[in-house]
């Protein structure tokens, strides 16, 4: 629960928020205008689906479109839907990252005094600092 605490406060630091509120309104309000547009989606069950097989870029080919208006809106679905894709797998990297940076930051500030005087350390002294820090690592 922590985690998703903290993906969400980066979304929202970052403004993903209304990225993703933009996407989930434009995808509505676009599959409707495409369900509109072509006659071939009988109802707004099937727009949707159609919608989100071309969002999720899954293309199951349940569904297309015929007509040059709704091929121009369910486009910009597929593109917008790409970003979005994009941008939750390098959320998560990111966070990724970031994590592992301020851990590295934490233990290279707790044991700056010893690695300064790293060439006066003894083998078992350097061997000790090393298990240390690999343990700290490991958590």
């Amino acid at each position: 629960m922590k985690t998703i605490k903290e993906y969400w406060l980066m979304i929202k630091k970052t403004h993903g928020d209304k990225l993703l509120l933009g996407f989930v309104i434009f995808y509505f309000v676009d599959c409707w205008i495409i369900m509109q547009c072509d006659s071939s989606l009988d109802n707004y069950g099937d727009a949707l689906w159609m919608g989100f097989s071309v969002a999720t870029t899954i293309g199951l080919g349940d569904y297309t479109v015929t007509t040059p208006l709704a091929r121009f809106f369910t486009i910009l679905l597929g593109v917008y839907g790409c970003v979005m894709e994009a941008y939750i797998p390098g959320l998560i990297a990111s966070y990724y990252l970031q994590n592992l940076s301020k851990r590295r930051d934490a233990i290279v500030r707790k044991h700056l005094k010893d690695l300064r005087n790293l060439n006066g350390m003894s083998q078992q002294e350097k061997r000790n600092l090393s298990l240390s820090i690999r343990k700290e690592n490991s958590r």
